[in-house]
């Protein structure tokens, strides 16, 4: 490990600069919010765990609330931390390494997750056969394994040498150095660390697109003796890829195209825009948990029940009044009638 390396200082705050307390509400929020959520997901998915019998799909979301809700609960204090003592400290260098590596770490992982959670979908909708072999889970296991492998490793890489981690404004956290890009190591890891997100999110939108439109040809499609239970399986799958897809490329894009305009040289300069981007793309870790509890098949049908009692009254309404409606105007024919059909039917 290079230990010449300098430490990168933080921005310099002067006293009416400096953020208040209550400037760390966003952050105990999204702790608040993160931690518990994620806990949340993890009790249902155990207490449902002889419902789903941990498929696939089931153990990448394990591992998405694993990741996401350990990678807050172990770096966002230490930001708080920060805002509660006003910044009179400067973040040491190890712990700016350490807070870069879990912020990198954490998105990263989380953003390969719901990639494998992609890839899961495509391969049982379109390789059915392949996906329902019997070492399914041992390979969502490895997969797993694997991922947070190699996410580990790409996240390192500034701790022996290959760029830098960098304190951010206001200088409550720390990340891979993609400002200073004049220094080629910051300026190829920045490029590695987004090159990989934009491959990232790429093929999550592929798979995840072609998911959805399949599922929505079958649907139009469909000969109609398909079963209602099938029908009702297409609509859950489409409705919580939609929710994923969007969630996850607008919390995690724009921090990318911001390293990526860094690097370029097409915008220059630190400061509260970096601050909102991270805070967004954790956001991401943030909600993630959420989608699964709120998109429960059960949840969603309960919704949908809904939904169509809604509707149904709606219609039974308008059809009441339309009666009523029609029932004063035949009256109002008959009194001014002396003639009565002694053939015609009762309603």
């Amino acid at each position: 490990m290079n230990t010449s390396r300098p430490h990168t200082p933080t921005p310099i705050l002067t006293p009416t600069a400096i953020p208040s307390v209550q400037d760390s509400v966003p952050v105990i929020l999204l702790f608040l919010f993160g931690v518990f959520g994620n806990l949340a997901a993890l009790i249902v998915l155990c207490f449902r765990s002889k419902i789903h019998e941990w498929r696939p799909f089931y153990r990448f979301v394990l591992g998405l609330a694993i990741t996401d809700g350990g990678g807050l609960l172990i770096s966002i204090p230490i930001s708080e931390y920060q805002y509660l003592s006003r910044f009179k400290d400067q973040l040491p260098r190890p712990v700016c390494e350490y807070l870069a590596f879990i912020y990198m770490f954490t998105l990263l992982s989380s953003a390969m997750i719901v990639c494998c959670m992609s890839v899961d979908r495509f391969l049982a909708t379109f390789f059915p056969l392949y996906y329902n072999s019997t070492t399914k889970g041992r390979r969502a296991n490895i997969t797993l394994t694997l991922l947070w492998i190699t996410s580990a490793l790409l996240c390192i890489l500034h701790v022996f040498g290959l760029g830098s981690a960098k304190i951010f404004y206001p200088g409550s956290w720390c990340f891979l150095n993609f400002i200073d890009t004049e220094d080629t190591g910051n300026a190829v890891y920045a490029c590695m660390y987004a090159i990989t997100g934009v491959l990232i999110v790429t093929l999550t939108l592929l798979l995840n697109l072609t998911v959805i439109v399949y599922f929505i040809y079958k649907r139009l499609t469909r000969n109609f003796s398909a079963s209602p239970t099938q029908s009702w399986c297409d609509v859950h799958v489409i409705v919580f890829l939609i929710s994923i897809v969007t969630v996850f490329t607008s919390c995690w894009s724009p921090l990318i195209v911001n390293i990526l305009q860094h690097v370029s040289g097409a915008t220059s300069g630190v400061g509260e825009m970096e601050l909102l981007l991270v805070r967004l793309s954790i956001t991401n870790s943030v909600i993630d948990p959420w989608i699964y509890i709120l998109f429960r098949k059960e949840v969603v049908a309960v919704a949908v029940n809904c939904a169509r009692r809604v509707c149904q009254k709606v219609e039974e309404t308008q059809r009441s009044c339309s009666r009523s409606a029609t029932g004063s105007k035949t009256q109002g024919e008959g009194l001014g009638s002396v003639h009565i059909n002694p053939l015609a039917e009762d309603p």
